[in-house]
Formats: structure tokens, C-alpha cells, sequence
């Protein structure tokens, strides 16, 4: 009788542990870390190599610089008034902005501020170091840096890896012990960023404000200055500016900071872009609350407006236009629209030139009130880039197969120059 007490409680214990049993499924992300130590140390300059897509041209008396997120500076040689070659690549591996002036070149690397000698570009070399500053002045876009034991060394947490966790769920087993799993990824450092992660973090670059180099700190514009040989750091100083940010939370975190037209526009990552007037220091313009805007430049006629490169459905952008009151703040908008597009520049004084892969496309601004404004295309050329600049009257484009200058003396027919 006892044994078939027992065989009857193996037995329906059997039966309710396969008839409770189901498949157990979880995606847990785990940290990834990125030990710097080797990467952000120095930069290496390197033979000229072809770029993809380019961000962003600066220039001095003598060169052409052009920048490649998360890789690096082109150089590019002036042998003319029309003409450049290539020189050396400075290699810079997380690098998200930069900006000229004289022999010095501002970049980021990761969360540092760099100066970089460029008096020779084949003997580039890191003249001043600003550990983590782009960490400073991030706050929402911050990267995290924890000091991790292991390698006795501070690293920078970059994103996380997705691991499938499966086991079986029963009556008397409900959760599978994953902890083998976790000992493992506890500690998941890299060398260098994976190509399948995007890291947007920390934001913030540089304007180069008339020779003035700015860069962001608190609610005001830092101005970098260098000179040679002089003071502390070899007389590298960052001050505050007299251009304070009123409505500075409202657009963080700030991923581009540049200068066009006497306007320096700060773009916010979520949403919102601030214009100030260079020319009138203590006038503001909130032009417009848009995310991911891209690109902007600011036309005179009609007054106080403004033209904004805008994401509106991945891939494409569309230009929006806005005139905005100086007391009232009010806004009108001008649409257009444009695919592809990479930047903009103004022209004249309601005239923009946009710039996509494949095409350089002329738009007029047709002013009729307040209410009833549009952006019309006047004409499109076949010459296409992934950056310009616009220098009198030449403009200099950057493409996969380098530097192509063109005559924009007459929009009715731009033309390469020979």
C-alpha cells in the first residue's frame, strides 16, 4: 500500500510539473563599456584617404579641412585660387565637431576638447587637452564613466547588448537561474565602439564667430582663446561670454552649434533652436521648436526670418521657413520641401542654396504677409556633396571623390571651375 502511495505522488507530481512547463524567454541588456585609454590618448596623422560623408569644411590661409564623424580630418592642400590636393588624414576617431582658426584646430575626441597644431598638418599634434568637457556640459546627453576594478581604470558605459535568456518555467522551478550569464556580462569592456552601436552622446561642438572660436558651457557661450607661449597652459584660456542662452534648458541637450550670416544658432537634439544675433548682443530668437533640425541660415527679407534644414520622415528633410517677431515672438511658416539634403546656405537676401548628395537646388523666398509665405525652387544643378562652404563667390563642395569648387557669381548658371 506503500508503495503505491509513492508511485501515485512521483506520478502526479510528473503530471503537474509537465502540465505547468513552458518555454521561458527574456532579452536582457547588458552594459557595454569602452576602456579609452588607448584611443583618446593621441591623434595620428595619416596618408590621404577617400571620405563618405563629410560634415562639415573649415578652412585657413592654406588649407581645407574637412570633417568625417567619428574618424577624423581630411586635409586638403590650396595650390590656387580654385584648386586644393589632398595632404594627410588626421586621424581622430571620435570626433563629432571642429572648427578653425589660424593654425589651431578645435575638436572634440569622445568627451575631451582638443587643440590640435595644424601650422604643418603632416606634424599635427594635440597643443592642449580639456579633459571631459563635453561631459560637463551635456547634462541629459552625459556619458556615463565608472571606475571599473577589473582594469583598475575609469571607462565610459556606451550602450547595451541585447542577450536571449531561455529556459524552462515550471510549478516548482518558476524562475531559471541566469546568474552564470550575468558573472559574464558584468564586466563587457571594448577597445574601441562597435560598429552596430551609435553613440550620440555627449553633445555640443564649436562656431568660429568672426576668428572668435565658441564653444557651450552653463547658459552662456565659452569663448576659446590661444596664445602662444603665454600664461597658464601655454595661454589657452576658455571664458565666459556676454551671449547668455535665456531659454537654455528648453533645448538641451545641444548637438551643433554654428555661425552663418552674423547669426549663431545653437540646434537642440529633442527639440527647439536658438538664434543669436551676433551683430546685437542681447537679442534672442527662439526661432522655431523642431527636432533634429540639421541646418540653418538666416535671410533679411522679409525681416527676422529664418530657414531651417528639418527631418521630418526619415530619410527626408524638408525646409522650413520662419519669421519671427522681435518683441512678440511670433512665428510664420514657409514650407518646402527637399529631399536628401545635407546644408544650406544663404545668397543673397531671399535666396538660399541646398545642398543633397546628388544636387545644388536654388530656392527663393515668396514673401506675401505674415500668413501666406512659401519657398519656391528656382532652379536645381546636377552637382551634388555631402558638405559646402561658401567663400565669395566660389563655393566649395565636398563629395566622396573630393573638393569641387564652383562660380556662383550667377545663380542662373552655376558652373565648375576648371
Amino acid at each position: 500500500m506503500a508503495l503505491l502511495l509513492v508511485l501515485v505522488a512521483c506520478e502526479d507530481k510528473f503530471e503537474i510539473t509537465n502540465r505547468y512547463s513552458r518555454p521561458y524567454f527574456l532579452i536582457k541588456g547588458y552594459p557595454i563599456y569602452l576602456d579609452p585609454r588607448e584611443i583618446l590618448v593621441e591623434i595620428q596623422v595619416k596618408p590621404s584617404i577617400p571620405f563618405d560623408a563629410a560634415f562639415k569644411i573649415a578652412s585657413n590661409e592654406k588649407y581645407f579641412f574637412i570633417g568625417e564623424k567619428m574618424k577624423g580630418i581630411h586635409v586638403y592642400e590650396k595650390t590656387g585660387e580654385s584648386r586644393a590636393r589632398p595632404l594627410c588624414f588626421i586621424e581622430c576617431k571620435y570626433i563629432k565637431a571642429f572648427d578653425v582658426e589660424g593654425n589651431n584646430l578645435y575638436c572634440n575626441n569622445f568627451t575631451d576638447l582638443l587643440v590640435i597644431d595644424v601650422e604643418n598638418p603632416l606634424q599635427a599634434k594635440i597643443k592642449n587637452r580639456v579633459n571631459e568637457y563635453f561631459n560637463n556640459y551635456s547634462y541629459s546627453s552625459y556619458m556615463p564613466v565608472i571606475y571599473n576594478q577589473s582594469i583598475n581604470a575609469y571607462v565610459y558605459e556606451i550602450g547595451l547588448i541585447p542577450i536571449v535568456l531561455t529556459g524552462t518555467e515550471t510549478e516548482y522551478d518558476p524562475a531559471p537561474d541566469f546568474s552564470e550569464y550575468d558573472e559574464l556580462y558584468e564586466n563587457f569592456i571594448v577597445n574601441e565602439i562597435p560598429d552596430t552601436i551609435i553613440v550620440d552622446m555627449p553633445f555640443v561642438g564649436f562656431a568660429n564667430v568672426e576668428g572668435n572660436i565658441f564653444t557651450l558651457g552653463g547658459d552662456n557661450l565659452i569663448q576659446c582663446s590661444y596664445t602662444d607661449g603665454y600664461g597658464y597652459n601655454n595661454g589657452f584660456t576658455m571664458s565666459p561670454s556676454d551671449f547668455y542662452i535665456p531659454n537654455y534648458e528648453s533645448v538641451m541637450p545641444i548637438d551643433n552649434l554654428q555661425y552663418k550670416d552674423g547669426m549663431i544658432f545653437l540646434h537642440g537634439y529633442y527639440r527647439g533652436v536658438i538664434g543669436l544675433d551676433y551683430n546685437k548682443i542681447n537679442t534672442q530668437y527662439n526661432g522655431i521648436f523642431l527636432d533634429k533640425v540639421k541646418d540653418a541660415v538666416s535671410i533679411k527679407e522679409p525681416v527676422n526670418s529664418f530657414v531651417f534644414l528639418h527631418r521630418f520622415l526619415y530619410p527626408d528633410f524638408f525646409l522650413l521657413g520662419s519669421i519671427v517677431d522681435e518683441y512678440y515672438n511670433s512665428i510664420t511658416y514657409i514650407h518646402g520641401n527637399i529631399s536628401d539634403a545635407t546644408s544650406l546656405i544663404s545668397i543673397n537676401d531671399d535666396t538660399i542654396l541646398a545642398l543633397s548628395s546628388h544636387s545644388i537646388t536654388l530656392y527663393s523666398v515668396v514673401y506675401q504677409d505674415m500668413w501666406n509665405s512659401s519657398l519656391r525652387q528656382e532652379k536645381q544643378y546636377p552637382f551634388g556633396g555631402s558638405s559646402m562652404l561658401k567663400d565669395g563667390d566660389r563655393l566649395i563642395v565636398a563629395n566622396p571623390q573630393g573638393l569641387f569648387f564652383y562660380d556662383i557669381s550667377n545663380l542662373e548658371n552655376i558652373v565648375p571651375i576648371p
